[in-house]
């Protein structure tokens, strides 16, 4: 932005003047070459500025989001604990219940278990004929 306010300091006169001593300077052959080559320079620094600006605004707004989300985190684990000693004492596992059984209870358990297991055994793939 600086060269700006240059540029409008000089004239057509002088900017004649500055390319005819840059004519003899460098000559017809380089000046071609060397106008090129300021270009690519000029170029080339203002990608890299463009560069460092732009690296500079995502470590500024990174860090604006890491404070976010570090006061998120903080105010999520204060609810959180909260709702954990609320969880616990709702979800206590109970004890187990210990129940006296009967003998014939038990038979009668244990001789419909058997006839269950009779039956899949009946009807089972192996015991079945093949037919083919």
């Amino acid at each position: 932005m600086f060269y700006l306010f240059i540029l409008e300091s000089i004239g057509t006169a002088e900017l004649l003047l500055i390319g005819l001593v840059a004519l003899i300077i460098f000559g017809p052959r380089k000046l071609p070459e060397f106008a090129r080559m300021l270009g690519k320079a000029r170029n080339e620094f203002k990608r890299t500025t463009d560069d460092f600006k732009q690296t500079w605004e995502r470590e500024v707004n990174f860090e604006s989001i890491e404070k976010e989300t570090e006061i998120e985190v903080n105010a999520l684990a204060s609810e959180n604990s909260i709702q954990r000693t609320e969880l616990t004492k709702v979800n206590e596992i109970a004890a187990p219940e210990i129940k006296e059984v009967s003998q014939t209870d038990f038979q009668e358990a244990a001789s419909a278990k058997d006839v269950s297991t009779t039956k899949s055994v009946e009807n089972s793939p192996a015991n079945k004929r093949d037919w083919l």
